[in-house]
């Protein structure tokens, strides 16, 4: 049977809708923002192993070349549970930077991660780090190069969520990152490019933001952080 093309369309874009999912409306109180207009940093902004500056209203992130750790860019919070953060960001040599969300007074997992979300060029993945990679169990284990249990390995698989990507590495993408409950959704340039639920990114007392850049460099524009009113 021949199905009219208009039918066909419509088809087709219900079809279409049924797995698309614009960004949303932003939450409404903003914690903190910056567009980098100054010449440097602003005192709100900690860092650790980085030699990240502000240049022509970016935030150049800069891994040193000496370092053992990828350049960490850091905003403490008031302790909260929802949140929102958004950036502009365009690769500049870096391979790969991370939104990286803690709790620093939690002790169950290496150095109070929660939860992050990784962008490279071709991918994104987020991972429920408290019950994942970061948990305390697991990170000792791997150190002391004990082998993980198949268990655990399958356990592992449910912490993260990998979709593929194709960005410009010329061009300026947007990233935004939710966290309402015990779901964190990431857009790119408005699209909804991955999404996980897991238990630990529900964590109450999320007090840290930090932004890690791998190796040199990654240009950020255009920071915020939200919360609902």
């Amino acid at each position: 049977m021949k199905i009219p093309y208009l039918l066909l369309v419509c088809v087709l874009s219900l079809v279409t809708s049924a797995y698309a999912e614009p960004a949303p409306e932003p939450f409404g109180k903003i914690l903190f923002e910056d567009d980098f207009s100054g010449t440097e940093l602003k005192e709100e902004w900690g860092s650790w192993k980085s030699e990240t500056v502000v240049k022509d209203g970016v935030m150049v992130g800069i891994t040193p070349t000496t370092a053992d750790h990828p350049s960490v860019n850091q905003i403490k919070l008031p302790p909260l549970s929802d949140m929102e953060v958004a950036v502009k960001f365009k690769y500049a040599g870096s391979p790969r930077f991370n939104i990286m969300i803690r709790d620093l007074d939690y002790k169950g997992s290496h150095a109070g991660h929660i939860c992050h979300v990784g962008v490279s060029p071709d991918s994104i993945s987020l991972y429920d780090g408290k019950f994942g990679q970061f948990l305390k169990e697991i990170r000792d284990k791997r150190k002391a190069g004990i082998p993980l249990t198949e268990e655990e390995k399958n356990h592992q698989e449910t912490k993260r969520v990998t979709n593929k990507l194709s960005l410009d590495k010329e061009a300026w993408h947007t990233l935004l990152v939710r966290i309402e409950g015990d779901v964190m959704k990431a857009w790119i340039d408005g699209e909804l490019a991955c999404q996980i639920q897991s238990e630990g990114i529900a964590h109450k007392t999320k007090s840290n933001m930090n932004i890690t850049t791998m190796d040199r460099e990654m240009h950020y524009d255009d920071f915020s952080i939200r919360v609902p009113e």
